[in-house]
């Protein structure tokens, strides 16, 4: 499928938005399997999977932050256009750059917070209780969604074709 104004960048964040729909889509089917395989063994063989229930948490919230980064390139957040409406185009255009770069300055400080946090001596030593793996692991996802949201953010600052906000009209 081609797009009217494809670049390299955003043919990479279409691809990269695949990519963290099939994780996703990968994630909720183990979290599915995790928790139907739980209820088996609690209720069928008296004996539950001690550590089901936090690793479904880490699981979620894995989910969680791939699905904020897939909104984010697909430009799914909630907005709050009523009072950009009735502004002038070329007035909307500088609302929908400053907003986009808004975000990308808030991704780019919580990547810099993220990477100091889990660089911090204290992560290290930080143990899953039931799962006894370290959490670090686990952690990985904050910075991992805020360089793949950064890209997203690029990739849609250089799209041609969006210049302004998708605004709903009466029949949404």
């Amino acid at each position: 499928m081609h797009f009217p104004q494809d670049t390299w960048l955003t043919k990479a964040s279409r691809q990269l938005a695949r990519v963290e729909q099939l994780l996703c889509n990968v994630l909720i089917i183990a979290f599915s399997a995790l928790l139907i395989a739980n209820v088996f063994a609690r209720y069928v063989l008296n004996s539950p999977l001690f550590f089901a229930n936090e690793l479904a948490v880490y699981i979620l919230i894995w989910m969680a932050f791939l699905a904020i980064s897939i909104a984010i390139h697909n430009d799914q957040h909630v907005r709050l256009t009523m009072l950009i409406a009735i502004l002038p185009k070329a007035a909307q255009r500088v609302c929908y750059w400053l907003t986009e770069l808004i975000c990308l300055a808030i991704m780019v400080t919580v990547l810099w917070y993220a990477i100091a946090w889990l660089r911090s001596p204290s992560i290290h030593y930080d143990i899953a209780i039931t799962l006894d793996w370290p959490k670090w692991h686990f952690y990985l996802i904050v910075p991992l969604f805020c360089v793949t949201s950064i890209f997203h953010l690029v990739a849609r600052l250089f799209d041609r074709s969006r210049a302004s906000f998708v605004l709903a009209n009466d029949e949404e």
